[in-house]
C-alpha cells in the first residue's frame, strides 16, 4: 500500500502537465480562428492590392498569403469570400510569372468558383482563364478543350461577344490541332471562317490563315475533293 501511496505525487503531476498543455493547444487554437477580423482582413488586403498596383508582386503575394489565411480561418476554405481571395492571390503569382507554383491551388480556385458562382461572375471567369493558362503551359491540351466550351457557352449574342467567339474558336482549333482531333477541327474551321466573314471582312487577305488551317486539316484527314473544292471557291493554286 505504502509503494502504490509513493507514486501518488508522480501521477499527479504527469496528470497536470498532459492537462495544462492540453488546454495550452486549444487556447493556441481557438487564438488562431478569434485573431483574424473581417476588418483585419481588408486591412491586409489593401496592402496587396497597393503592391499589385506598383507592381510589386513579391510583396502583393506575402500580403495575399496572409490575406487568404485570414479568410480560411475567419470563413472556411470553401465560403465566397475566402474563393474570391484565392483567385486574386492566383492572380498575383499570375503576374509574378509563378503559376507553376500553386497548380493545386488554381485547380481548387476553378473548381470552388464553378460549383459557387454562376459562370459569368467575375471570380469564375478568372479562375477559369488561370486554370486554362495553367494547363496550357503544363501542355495538358486535352483537359484545357473543356474550359474554351465553357467560355463559348456563356457568350451571348452581343457584337462584343461574337468578337470573343471568334478568339475562342481560334484557341479552339488550335487545341485540337494539337491532340489530333482533326474532324473536330474541321469543324471549328469552318464556323471560324463564316463568323470572321461576318464581323471581319470576306477578303482573301483577311481569311487566307483560316483557308489554309483548313487546307491542312482535309489534307491529314485524305479529304482530297474538299480540299480540292476549297482551292477552287478561293482561287488558290496548292496542292494536297
Amino acid at each position: 500500500m505504502k509503494r502504490k501511496l509513493c507514486y501518488l505525487p508522480f501521477l499527479l503531476v504527469f496528470l497536470l502537465v498532459f492537462l495544462l498543455g492540453f488546454l495550452l493547444v486549444v487556447d493556441q487554437a481557438s487564438a488562431g480562428q478569434t485573431k483574424w477580423t473581417e476588418e483585419k482582413i481588408g486591412k491586409v488586403a489593401i496592402k496587396a492590392d497597393n503592391a499589385a498596383k506598383r507592381k510589386q508582386w513579391g510583396r502583393a503575394i506575402k500580403y495575399g498569403e496572409k490575406m487568404l489565411e485570414g479568410s480560411e480561418l475567419l470563413y472556411g476554405s470553401e465560403a465566397t469570400y475566402t474563393i474570391t481571395r484565392l483567385k486574386t492571390l492566383n492572380r498575383y503569382y499570375d503576374h509574378a510569372g509563378r503559376l507553376s507554383q500553386i497548380s493545386e491551388r488554381v485547380k481548387k480556385a476553378y473548381l470552388l468558383s464553378k460549383e459557387k458562382f454562376k459562370p459569368t461572375h467575375n471570380t469564375a471567369n478568372t479562375s477559369r482563364l488561370l486554370y486554362y493558362k495553367l494547363l496550357v503551359s503544363q501542355k495538358e491540351f486535352q483537359a484545357a478543350i473543356p474550359l474554351i466550351q465553357e467560355n463559348i457557352s456563356i457568350l451571348t449574342g452581343s457584337k462584343e461577344d461574337k468578337f470573343r467567339k471568334l478568339h475562342y474558336l481560334e484557341q479552339l482549333h488550335g487545341l485540337y490541332g494539337l491532340t489530333a482531333q482533326l474532324l473536330e477541327r474541321e469543324k471549328v474551321l469552318l464556323e471560324l471562317l463564316e463568323l470572321n466573314k461576318r464581323l471581319v471582312s470576306t477578303q482573301l487577305d483577311d481569311n487566307i490563315k483560316i483557308i489554309m488551317n483548313l487546307a491542312k486539316t482535309y489534307c491529314l484527314q485524305k479529304k482530297f475533293n474538299e480540299f480540292d473544292q476549297l482551292m477552287q471557291r478561293y482561287d488558290l493554286k496548292f496542292e494536297c
